[in-house]
């Protein structure tokens, strides 16, 4: 603050113009501040929880070892974009609540700083936040959602050639249909000895020991099989005392069948520049939903400020479980507009949009109920201008 320093020019005393630039300085170091620190939490959040359900399908063995930290980098970057509105938002919410608790915007409003100029402040923030968010959306992240489709169809490939299968460990394929366990196996997992193997066919359950075991694509169809070499199968249902007892010296188990459909790509990792002018409601709905975040950052930049505002020793945690229900309403209003578009419920014009105006018209009326003076004023003049 700059008490007591007055610029003069010609009888003209301008000290607000004086004290705008540092006023600007301090509001945009203070939201930085409390911007990072909420990001921080909130990243540690997705992150430890994005790791244990990595780890698990890699205990599982749906994924390998090897790609465990790719996926979790890609889930870093895959939450940037929809993480850095609501951190904006709060730490907004967090510093102008801390100002008005300690009477530094009583200050502000006394020195001649309106809320034109707070506005003005957050913008100088707002936009640049959303330009890097529409980025993350509309460019990072799809192109994230790709790189994690690609790596989970090399792992169900990989998963039907049995490159995830660990010696002296039970292994699981085809979603249960295929248990196996296997003494000792090859440095590139292709052969194996003293293999133990429980299939279903047809209904009936199957037990296979085996001597050695080996895998074979099919060179036509690219099928995968498991080979089996001098063994014995055991074959009945459980509680049925009809059980057969076979000896083979070769026995094939089909592991995957290979499509001849080619893999679709979700919606959610096409490239945004091909979603533009398409026609398809899901295309039109994913674009929408990538435009939504950028926006949101404006939005509720506008509603940040109302919603901050309180009494010089009231709370500022009551305003953040209300701004908290702000953000979660939007977020089921986010995902109840896709489905409305895409069943039809409302024309395609009109889309996802209407969200934005709802949550401000919203955030109005709040406002006008937390501040009855604020609504006999609005009221007076809408009366005084029918009149």
């Amino acid at each position: 603050m700059l008490d007591g320093v007055v610029v003069s020019f010609g009888g003209y005393s301008d000290r607000t113009q004086f004290m705008l630039p540092i006023i600007d300085r301090y509001i945009l170091k203070e939201v930085t501040k409390s911007f990072l620190a909420i990001m921080t939490v909130l990243m540690l959040i997705v992150v430890s929880q994005s790791y244990i359900r990595i780890l698990q399908d890699a205990v599982s063995g749906t994924i390998t070892n090897e790609v465990m930290t790719r996926l979790l980098g890609l889930e870093v970057l895959q939450v940037l974009g929809p993480v850095t509105p609501p951190t904006f938002f709060f730490a907004i919410l967090y510093t102008l609540g801390r100002m008005y608790r300690d009477s530094e915007m009583t200050a502000l409003a006394a020195g001649g700083v309106g809320l034109r100029r707070i506005y003005r402040a957050f913008a100088l923030a707002a936009i640049p936040v959303a330009l890097i968010v529409a980025w993350f959306t509309l460019d990072l992240v799809p192109w994230v959602n790709a790189n994690k489709a690609e790596i989970m169809a090399q792992q169900k490939d990989e998963s039907a050639e049995l490159g995830m299968a660990v010696a002296g460990r039970f292994n699981e394929f085809s979603k249960g249909g295929l248990v196996f366990y296997v003494e000792k196996m090859s440095d590139d997992k292709r052969r194996m000895r003293n293999v133990f193997v429980q299939n279903r066919q047809h209904g009936k359950l199957g037990l296979i020991t085996a001597a050695e075991g080996h895998q074979y694509t099919e060179p036509d169809t690219g099928d995968q099989y498991l080979v089996l070499s001098r063994g014995h199968r055991y074959e009945g249902s459980p509680g049925n005392n009809e059980y057969s007892v076979g000896d083979f010296a070769k026995y094939g188990i089909l592991i995957d069948q290979k499509s001849n459909q080619s893999e679709v790509i979700p919606t959610k990792a096409i490239p945004t520049r091909e979603l533009l002018g398409s026609d398809d409601l899901r295309m039109m709905a994913e674009l929408e939903y990538r435009l939504m975040f950028p926006v949101a950052v404006l939005i509720f930049t506008i509603l940040s400020v109302p919603l901050s505002k309180s009494m010089p020793r009231e709370g500022i945690y009551g305003r953040l479980l209300l701004a908290l229900l702000f953000y979660v309403l939007f977020l089921n209003l986010q995902a109840v507009s896709g489905n409305w578009m895409i069943s039809g419920l409302t024309p395609a014009w009109l889309g996802r949009w209407w969200v934005h105006p709802f949550m401000l018209l919203l955030g109005g009326a709040v406002m006008l109920y937390k501040s009855p003076r604020m609504f006999r004023v609005l009221r007076g003049r809408l009366r005084s201008r029918t009149t």
